[in-house]
């Protein structure tokens, strides 16, 4: 049974978590981390194996945190969608 508390829940997160990726400090901090560790990536050696990883994580880590906040949007609006249903 869907509760409609958790649906608000989710609708309300889903707001803002939009307001974050319309943000342009938060984007520009995105986009300038991702463009520093593929410069950092690109300008290290293959013998420099534990920095690259480190880079490689930080990068899959940025893309984690971005990811998550996408899909607490997408959450929100089936949860909006369910909402309407009702």
């Amino acid at each position: 049974m869907v509760k409609i508390e958790n649906l608000e829940k989710d609708k309300a997160r889903a707001e803002q978590a939009q307001a974050l990726l319309r943000n342009e400090i938060l984007q520009e901090a995105f986009t300038y981390l991702e463009e520093q560790y593929h410069v950092a990536w690109a300008n290290s050696s293959l013998d420099q194996k534990d920095p690259r990883e480190k880079v490689f994580m930080m990068l899959t880590t940025l893309k984690a945190v971005k990811q998550h906040i996408e899909n607490v949007v997408t959450d929100g609006k089936l949860a909006d969608d369910t909402l309407n249903q009702l």
